[in-house]
């Protein structure tokens, strides 16, 4: 039966394990706006993977595999929620056996975990290579690279409106058997020409359609992306943001701003409301948002964003919005803006201690 929901809404659906597919006008886009949405919900890890073109059965589960793969070898060597487990380079012999004893303890202590995998797995990252591992069956690279990414759901979109019979009959098995071996919450976005799909019966059950507001624009075609995506990062630069690792790199070498931020950093409004902020000077409640188009640039994020100031102002935070084509083109300018507010900041507290 489907029913209209929002698009927070619709995140909030499904258990862990469970598939719950979504109705959209326009999957991509769609997809888009629910990346804006994941990081305000309390979601531990959401990755996302989408495809122009529905491949075969087993090329939809070899696609998820070598996405989770490969955000895991972005991530490395920060898995299992653990940023000092492992040693990153592994050139040294030493570092080596140091990877591998880590493994032991964490196998010891953690009985789902395959030895033999994470070893390998391991190796393949101190070699600068992605842990997709052929001698591996896909259903315990599965397992293995979501209990290694702490993962919480996954994001798949389907944005091919007239696939085979063949291809959707593989993707409706394959949906359900990801959803089994990485006990992660499947959301899966479904274009409204494959709403009454036959071949998706056994999937669609509890399926939602997305109401929207957002109007037609004529856009521009927007620039290639990655396939994948990973929501919400916590306490570094996120991984694919280049505008976030650009601003950390000139923020530690500069004197007066090195100490005071942290990157992607979750607080609380006075409305008790949860959010995760690029960066955050916790001590002059300054927080700064690096808006890419991609997330920012429509209704839904626009809407998202202004909702959020003001939760954070009420909260008394100064938020400052930097346009990640600036950081990129002109990062200097950023850290200027950036060191502004700081000072600004400054002198408030330090009237306010005065007049106290």
């Amino acid at each position: 039966m489907l029913h209209q929901k929002s698009l927070i809404d619709a995140l909030k659906l499904p258990s862990p394990g469970q598939v719950q597919p979504v109705i959209c006008k326009d999957a991509t886009s769609d997809l888009a706006y629910m990346l804006a949405a994941v990081n305000d919900l309390e979601w531990q890890r959401v990755v996302t993977h989408s495809w122009d073109l529905l491949p075969n059965q087993r090329q939809v589960i070899a696609d998820v595999v070598e996405t989770l793969a490969q955000v895991s070898f972005e991530l490395w060597p920060a898995w299992y929620q653990q940023d000092k487990l492992f040693v990153e380079s592994g050139a040294l012999a030493t570092d080596a056996l140091s990877n591998q004893y880590s493994c032991s303890v964490l196998q010891a202590t953690r009985e789902s975990i395959s030895l033999p995998w994470l070893k390998t797995a391991v190796q393949a990252c101190q070699n600068q290579k992605v842990p997709f591992l052929k001698d591996f069956p896909h259903h315990l690279q599965l397992t293995q690279l979501a209990f290694a990414l702490e993962l919480d759901g996954i994001i798949l979109a389907i944005a091919d409106s007239q696939p085979s019979s063949h291809c959707l009959l593989g993707l409706a098995k394959a949906i359900t058997w990801i959803a089994d071996h990485t006990s992660s919450r499947i959301i899966l976005l479904i274009p409204e020409s494959l709403a009454v799909s036959k071949e998706l019966e056994s999937v669609l059950y509890g399926a939602v359609t997305l109401y929207t507001t957002e109007p037609t624009f004529q856009q521009t075609k927007p620039t290639q992306e990655a396939k994948y995506k990973i929501f919400p990062i916590h306490g570094r630069p996120h991984p694919f943001s280049p505008g976030e690792k650009k601003l950390a790199i000139l923020l530690e070498q500069d004197n007066e701003l090195a100490q005071l931020f942290q990157f992607n950093q979750r607080l609380q409004s006075v409305n008790l409301s949860q959010y995760v902020v690029d960066l955050l000077w916790k001590e002059g409640r300054v927080v700064v948002e690096i808006d890419g188009y991609r997330h920012h640039g429509n209704r839904f994020g626009f809407i998202q964003d202004r909702n959020r100031d003001y939760e954070l102002l009420i909260s008394d935070y100064i938020v400052l919005r930097l346009p990640h084509d600036e950081v990129m083109s002109d990062a200097e300018v950023a850290i200027e803006k950036i060191r502004d507010v700081v000072r600004f900041r400054r002198q408030q507290l330090q009237s306010l201690s005065e007049v106290l």
